[in-house]
C-alpha cells in the first residue's frame, strides 16, 4: 500500500513538472523583444485588406503571449482593437463609429506600449526600425596614473639633551 501511494505521488509530481515545462511562453522583456524581432518588419506594415488585419491580429496575439505584466493590459487593449477591426463591416456606420471610438480610447495604451517597447527593445513599434542601441550594462575601466613617492633620505640626528640654561635667582632680605 505504501508503495502504491509513493508511485501515485511520483506520477503526479512527474505530470506536474511535465505540464509546467510545456507551459506557456516566457513573459519577460527579453522574450518579448525576441518575439518582436521575429515579427518585424511586418508589424509596421500598412494594413489595407482584411487579410492584412487578420495577419496583424495574429502578430499581436503572439506578442501578447510573451508580454510581461508591465504592458500586458495595454497590449491586450491594442490586440482587442485589431480584433474588432478584423470583424468590421464597413457598410454599417455604427460599427465604423464604434471602431473609431475604441481607437481613441486605446490611444493611451498605444502610447504606453510604444514607450515601453522603445525603452526596453530599442525599437519604434510603429515603424519597425531600431532607434537606439539596446540598453546593456556598461562597464567602465578607470586607469590611475602611478604617483612618484620620494625615496627615504639618510637618517638625521636630533639632539636629545637640552643645552644648559642659567636662571637668575633672587634673594630676599629678612
Amino acid at each position: 500500500m505504501c508503495t502504491r501511494r509513493t508511485t501515485s505521488w511520483a506520477a503526479v509530481l512527474a505530470l506536474t513538472l511535465g505540464l509546467t515545462a510545456c507551459g506557456g511562453s516566457e513573459r519577460t522583456g527579453t522574450s518579448f523583444c525576441r518575439q518582436l524581432s521575429h515579427e518585424l518588419p511586418a508589424i509596421a506594415e500598412r494594413i489595407e485588406t482584411s487579410k492584412d488585419v487578420n495577419a496583424m491580429v495574429n502578430r499581436y496575439q503572439r506578442l501578447l503571449e510573451r508580454a510581461p505584466l508591465t504592458i500586458e493590459k495595454d497590449l491586450a487593449v491594442m490586440t482587442d482593437l485589431l480584433r474588432q477591426a478584423s470583424k468590421l463591416n464597413v457598410s454599417k456606420a455604427e460599427e465604423v463609429q464604434a471602431l473609431a471610438d475604441a481607437t481613441y480610447a486605446a490611444n493611451q495604451s498605444a502610447l504606453n506600449v510604444r514607450d515601453w517597447v522603445k525603452s526596453t527593445c530599442a525599437v519604434d513599434i510603429s515603424s519597425g526600425l531600431n532607434i537606439e542601441p539596446p540598453r546593456v550594462a556598461t562597464t567602465t575601466t578607470t586607469t590611475i596614473a602611478p604617483v612618484a613617492t620620494p625615496a627615504p633620505s639618510a637618517p638625521t640626528t636630533v639632539a636629545t639633551t637640552l643645552p644648559a640654561v642659567s636662571v637668575p635667582t633672587a634673594t630676599i632680605a629678612p
